[in-house]
């Protein structure tokens, strides 16, 4: 174990300039490089021999950095996502009519659908899982989780466009 702590100390400028590298803020490189200090403590003992410590080592700082690339720019996409929902707060009354209709449309459409596919659009749209997150969390694979969320996405859209015909309509 003693081994392993030393490679990563011998290693640690370099890895938090690999992380650095691709984060673009050396702040966030020297957190994530101590989250990995953390992790390595945890598979001291699994590690065979110091050259396969340093290519792991290497190979877990590019991890998370992708890793923490990945979750900001899921949680920026769940923000701007979110945006819309709040454009027109204050709007007029007519407006908000609409959109209490559209909730309840969007609500009733949701439990016509079978429960993993309302699982899957919840956990994908609530929550911001990944689809391999939610695969894991349910049990499925990955393409089950994707043809569940288009098949959530298409029912819901489905639903309030045949709304907004009927509305038109009655024009």
């Amino acid at each position: 174990m003693t081994e392993i702590v030393n490679t990563f100390l011998e290693m640690r400028p370099n890895l938090e300039r690999i992380i650095s590298h691709r984060m673009h803020c050396r702040h966030t490189a020297q957190d994530l490089t101590q989250e990995l200090y953390f992790r390595v403590l945890r598979i001291a003992n699994e590690l065979p021999s110091q050259s396969d410590a340093r290519r792991y080592l290497i190979r877990m700082a590019i991890n998370a950095a992708n890793d923490h690339v990945r979750v900001e720019n899921r949680r920026v996409e769940l923000l701007m996502g979110n945006i819309g929902l709040f454009e027109n707060y204050g709007s007029c009354p007519q407006d908000s009519a609409l959109t209490d209709e559209q909730i309840k449309l969007v609500s009733n459409a949701m439990l016509e659908l079978p429960k993993k596919c309302r699982d899957v659009l919840y956990l994908s749209r609530v929550e911001g899982l990944t689809h391999a997150e939610i695969a894991e969390r349910l049990g499925v694979s990955r393409s089950m989780v994707e043809k569940y969320a288009v098949r959530a996405i298409i029912h819901c859209r489905h639903c309030l466009q045949s709304q907004d015909a009927a509305t038109e309509t009655k024009q």
